[in-house]
């Protein structure tokens, strides 16, 4: 029997590491299987491991299996009925010859290849349970932790004993990585290898923003609102285009917050990325009238056929329409697959363009 603070040691391991005691117990079962077969330990059968959760007790047993003919493609264990009836009595092809594993005799070898065994099993679970959790997690956005700052890459240990990297284009150009910060990354991919999972995040990919719209806003999660484009300078400045599925509920209200709260924990987990929430419509003047927000547009006229757009603003209004370095426009033309075109008030009536003020701001 091995010791209960040997079991209450292993109940620690799995609740630090998140691991199950019951797939921990079936690497011991595997590592004192190992050491059996390649010591001088006098168990060379197949070894089941037994626990008793209430008495916090393990027992091992070796089991062999009495035959007539040794089948080398048959289980380990494997004995002979007649040196079988040397061991017992009433025995027949077919039983089995079960014995409890003395510990005392491990010596330091046999004891030695144990515990190395049972280490090499525990981090093969460990890497195993890191798969399968972080493969779960695609697509899905994880607080990591920056532990090493390079030139060209970023590296962050998000969990589980797993460390991933971010190379330079999935990094925001001015954010600033100091060892410690912990940053929401997006899991783009997980790789399975044999060193454990290898996992893709980034801060750039826009689904970063539609995730955290998901974690900060409870209609969103819900589903009452959905979010139908996102266009996004990564780290500058994200447009994204709401609905609502319940009528009865404001998708640019509530996506803002009061006091603009759930907007403001979005923009503080991006760096301080500005982020424009516009209210989609299926009409194409009043759609794109929204997503050229925070300007305001007196006209849209639409040509329907090629998806193209002149915009009429006041001349006052037509740099903040622009957007620093385009900016505002661009990102307008990305959330809605509209080409637009826009024009100052003058311009317009100087070129003699027919418009009507169809828009409501």
């Amino acid at each position: 029997m091995i010791s209960k603070n040997f079991f209450e040691s292993l109940e620690a391991i799995a609740y630090e590491r998140g691991l199950d005691i019951d797939d921990i117990l079936a690497r011991v079962e595997v590592a004192m299987q190992i050491a059996c077969k390649n010591s001088d330990v006098p168990y060379k059968g197949t070894i089941k491991l037994e626990a008793d959760y209430d008495k916090k007790r393990i027992d091992f047993y070796n089991y062999q299996y009495v035959v007539d003919e040794i089948d080398p493609n048959g289980p380990r264990g494997q004995i002979l009925l007649e040196d079988a009836l040397q061991l017992r009595q009433r025995v027949k092809v077919g039983s089995e010859i079960k014995d409890k594993v003395d510990l005392k005799l491990f010596k330091r070898k046999a004891a030695s290849m144990f515990k190395q065994n049972f280490l090499n099993e525990l981090k093969t679970l460990e890497r195993e349970e890191a798969y399968k959790y972080f493969v779960e997690k695609e697509g899905e956005v994880v607080t990591g932790k920056v532990i090493g700052v390079h030139p060209k890459f970023v590296t962050l240990s998000i969990g589980k004993n797993v460390e991933a990297t971010m190379s330079s284009n999935e990094i925001f150009s001015d954010e600033e990585y100091n060892i410690g910060d912990e940053k929401k990354v997006y899991i783009t991919k997980v790789e399975k290898t044999g060193k454990g999972p290898k996992v893709f995040i980034s801060r750039t990919n826009r689904e970063i923003v539609r995730k955290l719209f998901e974690m900060n806003i409870p209609e969103v999660a819900d589903g009452s609102i959905e979010i139908v484009a996102i266009a996004r300078d990564p780290g500058s400045r994200s447009k994204v285009g709401v609905m609502a599925i319940d009528p009865n509920i404001d998708p640019k209200g509530a996506c803002v917050g009061n006091a603009g709260i759930r907007i403001k924990a979005i923009n503080a987990a991006l760096n301080d990325e500005k982020i424009d929430i516009f209210v989609w419509k299926d009409n194409p003047v009043d759609l794109i009238a929204e997503a050229l927000s925070p300007a305001r547009v007196l006209s849209v006229i639409p040509e329907l056929k090629e998806k193209k757009a002149t915009v009429i603003v006041s001349d006052d209004q037509f740099s903040l329409a622009i957007g620093s370095k385009g900016q505002n426009a661009r990102l307008a033309v990305l959330a809605t697959g509209w080409k637009i075109d826009i024009k100052k008030l003058s311009d317009a009536e100087e070129e003699g363009i027919e418009f009507t003020y169809n828009v409501n701001n």
